[in-house]
């Protein structure tokens, strides 16, 4: 309500030929009756100033020259509440958190949440800040966004002050090269000390298969929809239907991103770490973070005949940009683009060029013959193309690529599913007194201390492939692909293998 009046109050004055700024919008906000906007008055301002930074958006905008540029318009039917720190929430007894909505009005009181920061530590409420209470349209429930004081862990940046320039240091850069993909969100790749290039592949075939399950969910939901009257108390139920699957969808995702920059911050900060380890004591290490730009790849693809409709909807839903600042903030490092054009097709050794299909690049050269996983591959080229100026350089012959793979999310392997499908049926026939198996969840069932797994079909984090190029061939010991060993294979490394007679149901 607050919004829509102000707004209709700016295009008045607009027509008028005035053009209120920041502090006269605040004012006016400021000026209104209580019973006008009842909300406290560091919220209602923080309505005024985000009014005011969207026009200044407009203005920026027009004036670089960029199309279809609209100054704030429409009227909204919601918007967060703002809870300024120190003035609009405070926490009483150490139990009750209080959030004002102006004197002589009725508080929302909620208990102190708990939470930790991205290191393990509780965040106290004396490191809290401003706070936005939100609805979730999709989880039909509401969502306090608490921001906070963190510790400061960012690693030392290459575009940072601190980078030699004060101390006289000698100045070590570590550049990391991130390749982005829609099924390997991450492929990230860097120099190490020993010389050879170490290259970290995140699989992401598991939000893959979750947006697809949501896409066709809301397919089928959306066509029952279709056939039904609007309002009715089907079409209701369906809506509803949608939502959720929307709703946790939207979670699912949520801990998807965070596992993927999770795993790729500790591949650089270990890197990181390892060379300033190596490096002498005179000498400053500091790091770069070099991101192959495909931004805008999803525009104008239908109309251009560029890609299929398949292709054109993985495009669109592509949380690229999610990881990408989820990955700043973790690291501290800001990003940097480069052209990432031919980086998937051109050998990093002999610099010929194919096309590639699948996951799994084998070089046109006879005479290199090499053999390494297609992300890798790309990921080495970003690497060369930034240190290089954005020119393509060969990789010295004898620089060895050691791949490591990881799953994003950790995974069952056959043997752990297999045993879950046992006590499942062992649940079922123990009926009401099952006792253990009630006791334990599935997953811990399937990997507890009564049924051993074979650690090479249940790892997580698969070692890839090493491959050392020397000089005119190329010697792998693989393409990347982990293999699960032969039976031969684990009798003789210890494990034993599932038997269902080695477990009793409970009657």
């Amino acid at each position: 309500m607050l919004w829509n009046r102000v707004l209709s109050w700016v295009r008045a004055e607009w027509t008028a030929g005035r053009s209120p700024g920041r502090e006269d919008i605040r004012r006016h906000v400021t000026s209104l009756p209580g019973e006008l906007r009842p909300l406290h008055a560091h919220t209602a301002q923080a309505v005024a100033y985000d009014l005011a930074d969207a026009i200044a958006l407009a203005r920026t905008n027009k004036a670089q020259g960029i199309s279809g540029v609209k100054f704030p318009w429409r009227e909204k039917s919601y918007r967060p509440l703002v809870f300024s720190a120190h003035f609009g929430w405070k926490v009483k007894d150490h139990a009750r958190l209080v959030l004002s909505l102006g004197k002589s009005r009725e508080r929302i009181v909620l208990p102190v949440p708990e939470f930790a920061d991205r290191v393990g530590l509780m965040v106290t409420p004396d490191r809290w800040g401003e706070m936005k209470l939100c609805w979730n349209s999709a989880a039909r429930g509401w969502a306090l966004h608490i921001s906070y004081r963190c510790l400061d862990d960012s690693l030392p940046s290459a575009s940072g002050p601190a980078a030699g320039d004060l101390t006289g240091e000698a100045v070590r850069v570590v550049t990391i090269a991130v390749d982005e993909g829609i099924i390997n969100p991450m492929t990230l790749a860097t120099v190490a000390p020993d010389g050879g290039y170490e290259a970290l592949v995140l699989n992401g075939r598991c939000a893959r298969a979750v947006k697809q399950a949501r896409n066709r969910g809301t397919a089928q939901l959306q066509s029952k929809m279709s056939r039904c009257r609007v309002g009715s108390r089907r079409h209701r139920k369906l809506a509803e239907a949608r939502r959720k699957l929307k709703a946790k969808t939207d979670r699912r995702l949520r801990d998807f991103n965070h596992q993927v920059t999770a795993k790729a911050n500790r591949f650089i900060r270990d890197l990181v770490a390892e060379h300033q380890r190596e490096a002498p004591e005179c000498v400053q290490v500091v790091a770069r973070l070099v991101v192959g730009d495909v931004r805008g790849i999803e525009r104008n693809t239908e109309k251009r005949r560029r890609a299929s409709r398949s292709t054109r909807q993985q495009l669109s839903q592509w949380e690229r940009g999610v990881q990408e600042r989820q990955l700043t903030y973790k690291t501290g490092l800001p990003i940097r683009h480069i052209s990432e054009a031919n980086s998937s097709q051109t050998c990093p050794y002999c610099l010929s060029r194919r096309k590639v299909r699948g996951r799994t690049y084998v070089c046109a050269n006879a005479s290199c013959a090499l053999v390494l996983h297609r992300d890798a591959v790309g990921g080495v080229n970003i690497h060369t193309l930034a240190v290089n100026d954005g020119t393509f350089l060969p990789v010295s012959p004898g620089t060895r690529v050691r791949v490591k793979y990881l799953r994003a999310q950790p995974g069952w392997s056959s043997d752990q599913r297999e045993r879950h499908g046992f006590h499942q049926q062992a649940q079922v026939r123990a009926g009401v007194g099952r006792r253990r198996e009630a006791r334990s969840s599935a997953r811990n069932r399937a990997i507890g201390a009564d049924a051993p797994v074979d650690t090479d079909d249940a790892a997580a984090s698969l070692e890839g492939s090493t491959v050392a190029h020397g000089g005119r061939a190329a010697t792998s010991s693989g393409t990347g692909w982990a293999s699960a060993p032969t039976a031969p294979q684990r009798q003789k490394a210890g494990s034993k293998a599932f038997s269902p007679s080695r477990f009793t149901p409970l009657n």
